[in-house]
Parts: C-alpha cells; structure tokens; sequence
C-alpha cells in the first residue's frame, strides 16, 4: 500500500499545540512501522520555513523523495472573505495533488486547518475516488456551539464547512474511544467506519532529579515559595479554570497556608480575567494562586516533577495530553469524569465531577492530605501512561488501512505498473483541473495577470514534483529503448544514432529506431534499410514498441525537439553544441521535458550548464570505431601537389574557414609544392568560393587549394584522408569534431584550435593546439551574448609551416598516440555503457537537490552592482539570502532575507562573513566582485576557504581592468583562488581574454548584464520632426563624457537645429559626481543652453527614470573612458525602448548590434553622428530600422525576467554536480560536521 499522509498539522499555527505534535509524532511511528508499505509525506509549500525542519525530522526514517511539496497562490486564510476564491482554487490543487501520488490512502493529520493561517484541507472536491482517512481530535465547537460559534458568524461558517468535508471521509481514526462516539453521535457516522487509535505524547515530558540550587532558583523566579499543586493547558472556557480556582478557596486555610496553586499556560490577554476571579474567590493574586508566564517545555517539565498534585479540571476533551504529560513524569493525578478523561487517567477514584466545585476541592483535599493516596496515584501514573505509545498507534492505523484497502483498489495498483495509464491519467486529470479553475476564475474575482502569472508557476512545480515522483523506477536489466532520430543517411547525427543503436543491441537491450527530425516524422530510406539489415528489423519495431512502452526514450535530432515525449525516461544522447550561447527557449523545453541528457564532451556540458540547463547531463562523449570497419575505396585518387592539407566541415563560419585561408596564404605561396585540400557541400552558410576569390585577388601568388563538394561515402572519405599529410581544423567551436578522430585513426596529424570539444581527445600529446581569442560569435543562430574562439592566424600559419617541413615519422607520433587515445576510450560500446549507465541513476530520481543561495553583494544602495544584484534576485524563483554590506545610507528597508555582516573596503579580514555563511547554512555563494569592495589576498582567502568546505562558489567579475590609481590591485594575485571556483562570471569578451592571458579558461563564462522588464509606450514616428529630444542617464561622473554632450548640443543648437537635452543622471555619493555637475551647471550658463539642457540629478525609481527616457528621441551615452567591462546605464536606456547612441568604446562592444555607434568622443564628432542618426530616424531609414529591430529582439532575451532564471538554474546545475559527485545527503554543511560536496 502507498499511504500519502498530509502533514499541514504540523506546519500551521498547530505546530505549536498538541496537534502540531501529534501530527509529528504520529507521521514518524507510521513510517517506522511500515514493513513493506510506503508512506510519502505532503508538506505545503505555504509554509516554506517549516519544510526543512519537517525533512530533517523524517532524515534517516523516510527517503527524501518520499517528502514532497505541492505549491499554491496565497493568501488563502478563510478570516478573509476576500481569500474565497484563492482558498477555492488551493484546495482543488492540493486534492490534485494528492491524487497524482497514486496513494491508496490519503490521511489528514489535521483537518480543521486555514481559518488564520494559510492552512488548506478538502475532502473530495476534485478528487472523488481515492479514500480518505482523518485523525478526530474532538468534536468541542460542533457540540458547545452557543461558546465557540454562535459569537463567531465567521468562524461559524469556517467550522460547518470542515464538518461538512468530514462527513466525506472514508475512515475516522479517534484518538480517544469519547472522540469517536462523538462522531458516531453527532455526525452519523458508522461505528465500523471510526477506529480508536490513541495517541501518545512527544516524550517531552519524563521524571528528573531536579538539583537543589536549580529548584530554589526556579521557584524563586516564578513565585513559587510553597509546596503547590499544578494545572497546564491552554485557557478557554472549557478548560474550567473559574472552579479550580473556586474550589482552590474552598480547601481548608490551614491547607491553603501550605499550598499554593500553580497555572500555566494562560494566555498573555486573558491574565487579568483571571486574577479577578482569584480576587472574587477571595484569595490574592501571586500568593494563594500563581498565574505563570508562558514557559517552555524544558521548565513545565520541572514543574511537573516538583508539584504535589496535577489537577485537570477541564469537562471536554478530545483526549487531554496533559494528564498524559504529567502522568508520564510519575505525577498524581486527579482530573474531571467527563469526555475521554476517564480513558487517559485511567482510575474511578482520581476523578470527579468537573461541575461541582465541592467535588473538586474534596479530590484535591484528598491527595494533599492522604500521603498513602497520593504514593499509589503517583505508581499508578507510570504504569498507565506506558499503556500509550507512538506504536501501537501507528500498527491500529496500518491495521485500519489494510481493512479498507479492498478489491477496487487494484486499479491504482495497475495503474502503477503501466506508464501509459499512470500518464495518461495525470494529463487527464491536469486537464481537469485546469478546467475547474478556470470556471472558478471566471466566476469569482477576477485576478490579476501577475496572480495568474503566480499560480501558473505553482500549477507548473506542482506537476514537476508529481512526474519526477511518478517517474523513478529501477530499470530493468534488459531494457525496451526507443532510439528517435534520423539514421539512413551520412548525415553525423544519423551516424550517431545507428551505431549508438547497435551499441545498445549488443549489450542486450531491445532496441527501436524510429525515424525523425526536429520538424517532424518521415519514413526511412528503403535502400538504406535492405543494406542495412540490423537496422532495419529495429526499425520495423517502431510501430509496435511506442513511446510510452519502452523504459527509455531518446532523441539526437535538429532541432532538439523534446516536448512530445511521452516515455517514463526521456533523454537526449550524444547531444553536441558548439558557441557558448544556447537558445533559452531550448533549455525551458530541456528542464520541462527530459529526465536527462548526456553530451558529447565537457564543452557541451559546460555550456549547458552555463546556460542553465538543470537536468542532469553526463558526458558519454561518441564512438569512433566505426571508422575501422570502413574499406578506403581504392578507387579514389585525388590529384594536388606533393603536401596536402586537408579541411573536411561545411564550412559554416564556425569552421573557421576564413582564418585558415588567411593563415595558408600566409604560410605558403604557389611556389610551394602544397595543396589545401577543402572537402565541403554547398550550403546557404558556405562561402568557400568568395572567401578564396578575395584571398587570390589579394595575393596573386596564393598557394594551391582544392575544393570538392562532391558527396562522398564513408569508403571514399577514408580514402582522401589517407591521400592526405594533415587534417588543419581551426574551428571556433566544435562539439565534439567527428572529422578530426575519424583522421587521427587514419594516420593524419590534426591541427586544431585549443578550446572546444574536440579537445576530449586534441591534446599536446595528440594534436597541434592553436592560440586563439575569444569573440562574439557570428552564428547562423543570431545569438546575443554569445562567444566562440577565433584562431590566432600567425600560430596557425607557423603552425601549418611547421608541421609542412617536419619529417614524417616525427609528424605522425601525435597521431599515433591520438589513434590509441581514441580506440581505448571512445567506443560505441562503452558511449552506450555509459548512457546505460547515466539512465538507470536517474530512472531512481524523484528529487533534484536544490542549493541554499547565499549572495555577497552591496544592497539597497545607491550602486549600480546593488541595483543589479536586486533585479536579478527579485526574479529568481526562489528563496536567496544576501549577504550585504554595512551601509550608512539605504535606498529602501530591508527584507528578512537581508544580513549584513561585512563592510566595502580593504579593513574588513570578512570574519563577521564567514560566520554568517555558516550560521545561515549556505551551500552555494554567490560573491558581487568589484575592486573597491574588498581587499584582495582576503577576498582570495576567503574564496579557498569556502571551497574548502565543500560550498559551491561563484564569482561574478564586473571589472577586469586593474585600476591604475590603485597599483597594489592586481586580479593576477587571485589567480590561485579563482581558478578553484566552480565559475567566474564575466559580462565582456575583453574580460574573457584578460581572463585567459592569465591563465582562467576552464571555469569562465560570460553572463550578460540584463535590463528591466519595460513595456514601452507606443510612438507613432521614429522620431519628432519639430524638435530632436536627446536624453542621457546614469550617475553623473568625469568619465560619462557628459559635459562633451553639453557641448555636442550647442554646436547642433549654432548649426540652426531644433534640440533639447534632457540629463537624467543621478548624483553620485563622491565628492566627483559633485564637482562634475557643477561644472555642468556652468558650462550650460556659459554656452547659453539654459531652457534647451535639463539637469536632474535625484535618484529617481526605475519606473521613473524609464518613463522620462521612454519620451526622447535619442539616448545618448557619450562615454570618454572606463574601467568598466559593461555598462549597466546603456541597458536602461535600450530598455526604454528608444533608439540608443554610444561612443566607439569596448564597453559597449556587447550592444554593438543594438546600438548606434558615434564617430568619435569629441564634442564635434558627438554632434556629427547625433544629426546623421537624427536623419536616420526623420527618414525611417532601413540602417535604422534594422538596429531598431535587432534592439527588441535584444532586449527580449536580456530581460531580468530571462535572464534571472537562468542564472538561478546554473547555480541549481553547478549544485547538482557537486552533490553528485560528494554523493552527499541534502546540503553541504551544516558546514562543521555535514558532508562536503566536491569541486
């Protein structure tokens, strides 16, 4: 059976009462008492902060996956009428929930949940099917209604509709035999459907030696200065406290003199009501009756071993867990013969009449005065309350359910074992409740696009706890796995999915081809098939082993199309990727739809990762012994000089064709007896011919190329690489570089660039590595922000020449060592094995470990790294706490998720730091460089530190350019710590190669900086015909070139043109930013622009400044110089959705497709490229509208909105790695002790 228990009690404002332990407890002794049932535990994702502490609660009893957490839009509290809807909504959610789990049984710890917390609990309103057991504490409002409802209309409504949701339930576990009569009596339940299972207490409470001076100090604090007889609970009317304290008044004064009685647990508003009933009994308040403060349990516990008497005088209880408490520590104890009272204290003669306050006094007179009464109540106590354990409670519950677990539950058995029904009664069921909430939105208050936008995120995590859980099952040893993709042709990825698919065969699995691309289906090539019989009877399997039958399905095709997949385990294989940049609509189908992906090599993974794909990816890298079963074709003679270079892609520009042209022309001239040999196709992306015509009417003598674009089978390819000296391959990304491995088992040396996938087996044993520099990528996939490596076309040509004069035997040992290399390692069969492999770990997934962020950076500043840091977090889609630095000034209140505890600067050793990061738990940080923040060598200290600990670190990189002003400041001296962390974020390309010159390739990576969400007003015209309004933003400082602007503007105000200058740009806290505006104030004065310049110099909201800048016709950013790698003002700008001007500097290379680039910094030049683009924009010119174009397009992939979750995912892969390999529990440190997760 699969019990699903949900386990709000123990998670609402109930945690702190009885319920909350119960619920507690009662989960736990379940799951120990499971035997060969599985329990999984619901938790809401309402109350985020109680989701660790219940985990840890359950580490070591219950598998993490088995803990899982279903999320809905809040408020739902049912005290506010206006939450109706939200309520309605969550409760349908949480039922679907449920449902999904496949439970035989869902449980309800606790049903009467939500009235003044977010507490959400429904019996049967979207599921129907699936039994229902709930825990009855007590029935007290529903049969004391004229106290506890009638006073309360709301409350009232609240309670009737529980009790009406109650009545649903299949099954009613009493934790007293009363409270189940009560059921049977007041709501007409069947006997046979109520089970008595009791309760137990949490084991808070025990009988200690309470040690003389702690007894003195304890007494003296709380009043206590006699012997006293004791009463805790909570302080309602039923709870009898006006006749204890009446019947206290009625014990003879002698007895009295001696006694004191003792109340805890009275609430802090309810105190005064009870000294005047202490008053009106005629005893004094402190003296004869000591109304206690609220106590923890440690100090009731001691109170309880130290009072003479436990007295409950309460006349309704559903069970009453303070007899029990008390009883536990070896108390006497006397209570009321009313409700389940009698049950718990277990003896006639220690109760009486709860109404009659004669009665009590006489039972308490009784055991103050009767030694011999009170020694045999206090034997009594511990045999009774050994009676009630977690145990038995839990084997009553297990008994109960098994009961009911009848013959129409074989469905959901069935239902498990068939992943065709299990899926296709989760979309169904998806559907269905899509639907019910849309008639409840259509029929209540209509919410909000950002509500809506809110509860699809939590429909959305919903469903992926739900499919993760559903999905992990062990494969079988002999597995049915369905290979999609093309496979009938030369094409390189057919060539990886046919052998991928033999390799899979001959390990013993059943395997299916089926054959498509990434726009859709189309059938194989029946020639290929008849020559290839193996693959064709995979094949013929296609139609009847679909999807959802097979264990496994997985896909190589282009594009990598992934929704559609319907099988348990979906994975892409072999998936090889090039530039550094990956289409984020690609890595959200990625994360949704697959279980896994595994990658030709460490550069595909690691460009995964950086662009934030959190499925796992394990690198299989591909086969390469497919190439020995080919017979050269003898046939094939090519005709060229003596030496022969070979090229064989299709020289897409990524190739690096170009360069290598460059680099040959270089090296060589057509005096030499050497030929270029390029084997290639015609393409739209292949510009062979016209690169070589330009190369030759260059250079006259250029040395010989041959270019063949015939198609040429596997028999004659082999054939040319044989009849070649060289394979030169200066790609700018590779994935993995097929040609390249397929020459070095040919014989031929391999020249390649020295950064991409290829370099899983291009190494300085294998190969000639060529020097390169990172650039922006010129792709057939338009990326912004994205990088490739362009060859160093002198290394190349010295190395070409190089390798043209060397002898033969010594130019063929690389290729040698690279043969073995390749034949050891990269065999179809052991790419399978390893694929095999990756599936069966995450066939068991149901849970990817999520980190615990933790993010140093300047916050609620006026900075612009803080305004980042705050853009960027308010878009994560979790919790991340920051690690701010002290500030005098604050541009806003602080958050709870906000600890400062360091401080800008060079004093600061980061003590305070590394005790927050510890404190707080941190797993993942997150560390805001720039040079002024910190001191070096202890920033490098604190780095290693960290690492050290096993916590994920990266460092983002705003600046790599040593300040001159500051000489000690040398990146280089944090070589030794950065290139130990898990990534150095940089946001230019410039960064990158400083980066690389230093040594740091391996763990760069270039994120953008983004801009904010903004939706510009419409503009009728590019620009206004009667006047041309300029705009510039950011702080005002020397550098921003600003006065130069003023300038510009004067000269276009003397040449007769309309203009005016709207400055928008904030004073900086430095005495600079001061001075630089005053200057400005003069210079305006002086050049007579007063009334065409405009300064404001507040520090105005984003909404604010957008708005001001959306009015202009041109954003002008006139730079002069910078330190800086990127400008965070330039994207507030392109934000505004208005066209944007910048001076010719790096800074801005990464918005050079997106902007327009002046001529020059002077004021002149300013003034000159202002009046073209002016012109530009009057005329609606195609130059302009291009770069307008290009602009939206940009600022769509750079919103924070984009951009934060991806960062947030990278984090999530980055931990994810590291965890796997530490094969750690959840979380790193509890940093002292904890397991500690690997680089």
């Amino acid at each position: 059976m699969r019990i699903v228990i949900d386990m709000q009690g123990s998670q609402t404002e109930s945690r702190f009462r009885g319920i909350g332990r119960y619920t507690l407890s009662f989960a736990q002794a379940v799951v120990r008492n499971r035997g060969e049932h599985e329990v999984v535990l619901a938790l809401s994702g309402l109350f985020p902060d109680t989701i660790e502490p219940l985990r840890a609660a359950f580490d070591g009893l219950l598998p993490q996956e088995n803990i899982r957490v279903w999320e809905a839009p809040g408020p739902v509290r049912e005290c506010e009428p206006d939450n109706h809807t939200r309520r309605e909504v969550a409760e349908k959610i949480r039922e679907a929930f449920l449902a999904a789990l496949q439970p035989d049984v869902i449980h309800v710890s606790s049903l009467f949940e939500g009235f003044v917390d977010d507490g959400v609990t429904s019996i049967k309103t979207f599921d129907h099917h699936t039994p229902v057991s709930v825990t009855l504490y007590d029935l007290i409002p529903l049969t004391n209604g004229k106290h506890y409802l009638d006073p309360k209309p709301a409350y009232r409504a609240y309670y009737l509709r529980k009790i009406d949701h109650l009545k649903r339930a299949d099954r009613l576990f009493g934790i007293s035999a009363y409270a189940g009569q009560e059921a049977v009596a007041h709501l007409g339940f069947d006997s046979a459907h109520v089970v008595h299972i009791g309760t137990a207490s949490a084991g808070n409470f025990k009988p200690v030696t309470v040690q003389p001076h702690e007894e003195r100090a304890l007494r003296e604090r709380l009043g206590l200065h006699r012997p006293f007889a004791f009463y805790f609970s909570a302080s309602d009317e039923r709870k009898n406290h006006p006749r204890l304290i009446k019947a206290w008044a009625q014990l003879p004064e002698s007895l009295r003199q001696g006694h004191q009685l003792a109340l805890a647990g009275v609430l802090t508003g309810h105190q005064t009501v009870f000294e005047q009933h202490v008053r009106k009994a005629g005893l004094k308040p402190g003296k004869d009756v000591v109304i206690l403060p609220w106590l923890p349990d440690e100090e009731i516990n001691l109170l309880l071993n130290l009072c003479k008497v436990f007295v409950f005088p309460s006349w309704h209880e559903g069970f009453g867990l303070p007899v029990l408490e008390a009883m536990e520590c070896g108390k006497a104890v006397i209570a009321s013969n009313t409700s389940s009272l009698p049950e718990v204290v277990g003896r006639q003669d220690a109760l009486f009449d709860p109404f009659d306050v004669h009665a009590i006094a006489q039972k308490i007179r009784q055991v103050l005065t009767d030694d011999a009464f009170r020694h045999d109540l206090e034997r009594h106590a511990l045999e009774q309350a050994n009676k009630f354990n977690w145990e038995q409670c839990a084997q009553r519950a297990w008994l109960a359910w098994e009961n009911f677990h009848d013959s129409g539950k074989q469905d959901i058995r069935r239902l498990r074992q068939s992943w065709a029904a299990t899926y296709h009664n989760f979309i169904t069921n998806q559907q269905r409740l899509i639907d019910e909430i849309a008639m409840l939105l259509t029929s209540g208050r209509h919410p909000s696009e950002e509500e809506l936008c809110r509860l699809a995120e939590c429909m959305a995590r919903c469903e992926q706890q739900i499919e993760s859980y559903l999905r992990s099952k062990p494969l079988p040893k002999q597995t049915v796995w369905r290979i999609e993709g093309p496979f009938d042709s030369s094409y390189s990825l057919a060539l990886v999915n046919r052998e991928t698919a033999r390799a899979l065969e001959s390990l013993g699995h059943t395997v299916v081809l089926h054959s498509t691309e990434g726009p859709g289906d189309f059938p194989a090539n029946e020639q290929f098939l008849s020559q290839n019989p193996d693959l064709a009877e995979m094949y013929a399997r296609s139609t009847s082993l679909p999807q959802d039958t097979a264990d496994v399905t997985s896909r190589n095709l282009y594009p990598p199309r992934v929704a559609d997949m319907k099988c348990r385990l979906n994975l892409l294989h072999s998936y090889g990727w090039e530039e550094s940049g990956f289409p984020q609509e690609w890595v959200q189908l990625f994360n949704q739809s697959l279980q896994g992906m595994t990658v030709m090599s460490e550069h595909v993974k690691k460009v995964m990762v950086d662009n934030g794909v959190t499925v796992p990816v394990v690198v299989t890298g591909i086969g390469v012994d497919h190439w020995e079963r080919i017979e050269p074709d003898k046939r094939l003679v090519v005709q060229a000089k003596k030496f022969r270079f070979l090229h064989v892609s299709s020289c897409f520009p990524r190739k690096g064709v170009d360069s290598l042209l460059q680099a040959y022309g270089r090296a060589f001239t057509i005096h030499d007896d050497v030929t270029l040999i390029i084997k290639t196709f015609p393409n739209p992306h292949n510009k062979i011919h016209r690169w070589l015509k330009e190369a030759r009417d260059e250079r006259p003598d250029f040395p010989d190329v041959l270019i063949l674009e015939g198609d040429y089978t596997e028999a004659q390819l082999k054939a040319l690489y044989e009849q070649c000296h060289a394979l030169v391959m200066p790609s700018r990304a590779e994935g993995f570089g097929l040609p390249m491995a397929e020459a070095m088992i040919s014989g031929l040396p391999v020249i390649t660039t020295g950064w991409g996938g290829q370099l899983e087996f291009c190494n300085k044993e294998t190969a000639w590595l060529v020097d390169y520099r990172f650039e922006w990528a010129k792709s057939h996939f338009h990326l912004f922000s994205s990088v490739w490596a362009n060859p160093d076309i002198e290394h190349l040509a010295g190395v070409m020449r190089e390798i043209y004069e060397m002898p033969e035997a010594q130019r063929k040992a690389r290729s040698v060592s690279g043969r073995r290399l390749l034949l050891e390692k990269f065999r179809w069969v052991d790419v399978a094995k390893r694929l095999v492999e990756s599936a069966r770990s995450w066939a068991c997934v149901k849970d990817t470990p999520t980190p615990r962020i933790g993010w140093v950076t300047t916050w609620n500043t006026r900075c612009g790294i803080a305004a980042y840091s705050e853009h960027l977090i308010r878009n994560m889609p979790s919790r991340v706490t920051v690690l701010a630095a002290h500030s005098d000034v604050s541009t806003a209140h602080d958050q709870d998720n906000v600890h400062r505890c360091w401080s800008v600067g060079e004093s600061d050793p980061l003590d305070n730091l590394r005790v927050a990061v510890d404190q707080l738990d941190i797993d993942t940080l997150v560390i805001q460089f720039n040079y002024g923040f910190f001191r070096l060598d202890t920033l490098s200290e604190f780095l290693i530190d960290q690492i050290e600990l096993g916590r994920v670190v990266v460092v983002e990189l705003h600046s790599t350019t040593d300040p001159v002003h500051e000489p000690h400041k040398k990146i280089e001296l944090m070589v030794p710590a950065l290139s130990r962390c898990h990534r150095l974020l940089v946001h230019s390309v410039n960064d990158m190669n400083r980066l690389k010159s230093l040594g740091l390739v391996d763990n760069v990576a270039l994120f953008p900086h983004g801009v904010i969400d903004y939706v510009p007003p419409a503009k009728e015209k590019l620009a206004n015909e009667e006047k041309l309004i300029l705009a510039s933003y950011g702080f005002f400082l020397p550098h921003k070139g600003l006065h130069e602007l003023i300038e510009s503007v004067a000269i276009l105000r003397d040449q007769g043109l309309p203009v005016e200058l709207r400055m928008i740009n904030a004073e900086y806290p430095v005495p600079e930013s001061k001075r630089c505006i005053e200057q400005a104030k003069e210079l305006i004065s002086t050049k007579n622009l007063d009334g065409i310049v405009s300064i404001c110099t507040q520090y105005l909201e984003d909404s604010s400044s957008l708005s001001r800048l959306s009015e202009a016709d041109l954003i002008v950013f006139p730079y002069q110089n910078t330190g800086e790698s990127a400008s965070g003002a330039v994207r507030h700008g392109l934000a505004s959705g208005r066209p944007v001007a910048v001076t010719p500097l790096s800074i801005f290379d990464d918005v050079k497709e997106v902007t327009f680039r002046l001529p020059g910094f002077t004021p002149q030049e300013i003034a000159e490229g202002i009046q073209l683009f002016w012109h530009y924009l009057l005329n609606e010119d195609s130059f302009a509208l291009d770069i307008l174009k290009s602009a939206e397009r940009w600022r769509s992939m750079h919103r924070y909105s984009v951009l934060s979750p991806r960062f947030y995912n990278m984090l999530v892969a980055l931990y994810q790695t590291a965890f796997t390999r530490a094969g750690a529990a959840r979380g790193v440190c509890h940093c002292a002790g904890g397991p500690k997760l690997q680089q």
